[in-house]
This record gives C-alpha cells, structure tokens and sequence, in this order.
C-alpha cells in the first residue's frame, strides 16, 4: 500500500515534495497478467492490478483524445517511475501497443488495442489533470480508474446544432479574415460550412463503404460550389479562392500535421513518420477535390472564367479593423468544433488573438520572409502559454492548440497553393486530372512548410523557456513536478 509521509520542507504548490513509500505486492504472472485485468472485478483488484487497468485506460484514453505520442510516452514514463511497474507503451495511428513484464526473461505479454485519435480538448484536458492528480497523489488508484470511466462516457459538451453552426460559422469567419474576402463571400461560407459539417459529422459515419474517398468528394462540392458561386460574381465581390479554402477550413489537417513533425523531432521517428504521410495524402486529397470541383466547373461551363484565381489574392473592401471581431468568432467556433469547455474560451481567444495579431503585422515588414511570421507567431503563442501554465493550475499545451492551429489557414503557404486550380490550359478529361494531381501535390507541401515553421517556433520557446525555467524553479526549490508546471520537458 502506499503511505504518505509529511515532508516539512515541502513547497506549497509543490504536489511531489511528499515523500512516498511504496511496498511490492504480489507478482502476476504476465503471461496472462492483461487477460487477468479485464476478467478480474473491480473488488478483486490487487494493487499491482489495479495500476495495470488505471495505466492502460489512461493511455487508450489519451492517445483518443488526441495527445502526441510523445506527450504520451513523456506522462507514461512519470507513471511508471511513481508505481515501479515494468511495461512498455508504443503508440501508431490506429493501435496503441502495450506491454506488461520483463522483456529480458521472455515473460512479457503484448497486446494490440486499436483505438482512434480524434481532437476533443475537454476529455485531453481531464485526462491530463487526472495525470497531474496522481502524480500529487491527490486520488486513489481505483478513483482514478472510475475517472477514467467517467471521462471516456462523458457526453458531448455542445449540441449537435451548435455544432452545425460552429462550423458554418468557422467558414464563413474566414473567408474575411485569412483568405481576403467579401461580405458575398461571408454569406456564401456559410452555406458551404454547412455542406462540410453534414458530410464530416453525418453521411462520413454511415457511408463506411466510401470513407477512403468522401473527403476527396467532399472537396470536390466544395471546389465546383465555390467556382458556380464566384464565376457568377464580380471578381470585387466574390473570390473563388477564398470561398474554396474558406469551405474546406474545419478539415485542414493541420493538428495533425504539426504533431507529426513534432513526433519526428521528439524521436517518435515510427508515429511521426506514418503521421506525417497520412496528413500529407490527405492534404492532397483535400487539395485534389478542390482541383477537380474548379476543372469540373470549367468543362461544364467554358464561357464562365474565374479570373480572380490568376491574382492568388482577393479584392474586398472589408477593412482589417473588423478583424478585431471575426478572430474570436473564429476562435470561439474552433473552441465548439474540437469540443473545448467554454471555461477555456477567454485564455483560447486571447492566444488566438495574440497569433493573428503578430502573424498580420509581421507580415506586413517581411514579405519576403513569410514564413518567419508564422515562426514568430508560434514562438509568441508558447512562450506565453508556457508562463500561464507556470502561474494557473492549467494544462497548457492544450490551451495553446488553437492559436497554433490559428496559423494554418492565416499562412500564406496555404493561400500560394491555389495558384494554378484554373490555370487557362487546355481543358479536357486528361488535363483536369493531371492540374488536379498537382494541385494535390502544391497543397499537401504547403501545408508541411507551414507546420514545419510553427515547429520551429516552439522548438525556440522551448529553448529559450529551458534557462528561465531552471532558475526560478532553482531559487523557489521547487521539486520535479507541480500543478502548476511549465508545458513540460518536451516542447508539445
């Protein structure tokens, strides 16, 4: 059992200064010991147990939440230093592989558990702070477990019609905001963040039988709706290239691409690698079904020309003052779209808002050096999540996932890559294929550029929050882990 001695010398906000004593129980057989733990009752548990079902929920549910890998093996490895048990976790999109026992005498036993990674900031949030509250031991083993049990049944936070509107909302907010459009354009985002939020949260589920290609489909509306809708208009009053990327904004790949290029960095070589082609393919299959929408258009309707692509820019009269309202509109529909708490929504807004506002100016005094914008805005964003998870009991990685993900649709990697959707060549079915697999190809490289700078901004923070970190930590002697605690040793 686990006894808690009180330590005199402990900081107040320090959770780990108590010192703990643990005593081995029993040893398992890990032949059979994970076969044991879905079979055995709650009241059967031993403590040794017990701890393999709270460590195996705990990864199942973190990894579905939408943590990294390496925040992932970085919370294991605190939890398998704290309760002396011998295992092994390894993480790839789609299965989470688990292992209990030595590996060295041949006695371990290795399960597969297939699980999916969706983003849903509440249950990561809960979930962290439910690794936090162990650590502290602030509750029981078999607490935690009816935690976990309770988090992973929670229902959804927003219903589904807000849900709807959130991502119609989310498009329409764009358009203005990253993409230089119009109040038609506004209007029309509208209606096609509505087609996005049917086809992702609706027809996606149940026509399994097409999932491989719905998205491409799905881009592909967007692509000849957008077209039907700009071609129709003044080039001063709608645009096809921000009605395009503005409908299609909610299914950016852009979390996971950035947490693929982090997971490389961090050494997760094997999950960085696999996820990093999956977004990569499925970025070119976003930027595919526009191509293809856009083609489609001009097959059907030759006479009808979207002149406003050959510009890659928009002309509007909405003025960048009104931004000041569409970012937490914008921000505030991401916060419903991935599932965050509207008690997050103040320090999310604010995060937002401060990585628009140094990605906009930045811009404005090195257009030639796009990209250092986005480097600069991701530097801001952790720097400052970094010290608000130092001085509030917050999860702060999490809290700094919107205003990074606020730097994907606003880099202008992503506006240069519609360039040539309606290039004037030769129209027929080979040419549309053709333009539309390299559309496909311009997209998906784009949008790596892009994670690839916002990487390196936190890369940065991280190294110039290190020093900082030590000395304050050193003057206060604070101890290896408090609740209110920098990011973390890893930069995400």
């Amino acid at each position: 059992m686990y006894e808690i001695t009180e330590n005199p010398y402990a900081d107040d906000n320090c959770c780990c200064c108590n010192v703990t004593t643990t005593t081995k129980t029993q040893s398992i057989n890990s032949s059979n010991l994970i076969y044991s733990l879905f079979t055995a009752s709650s009241s059967s548990l031993s403590t040794t147990s017990a701890i393999s079902v709270f460590l195996l929920k705990f990864s199942k549910l973190l990894v579905s939440s939408g943590a990294p890998s390496h925040r992932l093996d970085y919370c294991l490895q605190l939890l398998l230093k704290k309760f002396h048990i011998q295992a092994q976790f390894g993480y790839f999109p789609g299965f989470l592989v688990v292992s209990f026992g030595d590996l060295e005498n041949l006695a371990a036993s290795v399960q597969i558990i297939k699980t999916e990674s969706v983003l849903n900031l509440h249950k990561l949030t809960q979930t962290y702070q439910l690794f936090e509250s162990i650590l502290c031991d602030e509750v029981s083993i078999d607490e935690a477990i009816q935690t976990l049990d309770g988090i992973s049944r929670d229902p959804v936070i927003y219903p589904m019609w807000l849900t709807w509107l959130a991502y119609a909302v989310a498009s329409s907010a764009s358009t203005p905001l990253f993409f230089s459009g119009g109040e038609v354009d506004m209007a029309f985002g509208l209606i096609l963040g509505f087609i996005v939020a049917l086809g992702t949260q609706h027809v996606s589920k149940r026509v399994t039988r097409f999932a491989s290609i719905f998205d491409v489909l799905l881009s592909a509306v967007i692509g000849f709706l957008a077209a039907v809708i700009s071609a129709r208009f003044p080039t001063t009053t709608s645009c096809f290239y921000a009605l395009s990327i503005g409908g299609v904004v909610s299914i950016l790949p852009g979390y996971a691409t950035l947490v693929s290029i982090l997971e490389i960095a961090a050494g997760e070589v094997a999950s960085g690698t696999l996820r990093l082609i999956t977004s990569l393919v499925y970025s070119l299959l976003i930027g595919f079904g526009l191509a293809i929408g856009a083609s489609f258009h001009k097959l059907v309707f030759p006479a009808l020309d979207l002149i406003s692509a050959d510009t890659q820019q928009c002309e509007n009269g909405i003025s960048p003052y009104y931004h000041i309202a569409f970012v937490p509109i914008f921000a505030i529909a991401n916060v419903i779209i991935l599932r965050g708490h509207p008690r997050k929504i103040p320090v999310i807004v604010f995060l937002a808002a401060l990585a628009h506002v140094i990605h906009f100016f930045a811009l404005q005094y090195l257009a030639s050096y796009q990209h250092v914008a986005t480097v600069l805005s991701a530097f801001a964003v952790a720097i400052v999540s970094n010290f608000y998870a130092r001085f509030r009991p917050t999860v702060g990685f999490v809290d700094m996932i919107t205003g990074l993900l606020f730097l994907v649709p606003g880099s202008v990697g992503v506006a240069s890559s519609i360039s040539t959707f309606t290039s004037k060549v030769h129209t027929n079915e080979l040419s549309i294929i053709v333009n539309a697999g390299q559309q496909g190809v311009i997209f998906a490289t784009h949008m790596m550029i892009i994670t690839v700078a916002v990487s390196v901004g936190l890369v940065l923070a991280a190294v110039a929050v290190y020093p900082i970190r030590k000395i304050v930590d050193y003057r206060v002697k604070t101890c290896h882990y408090r609740r209110r605690n920098w990011v973390g040793e890893i930069t995400f």
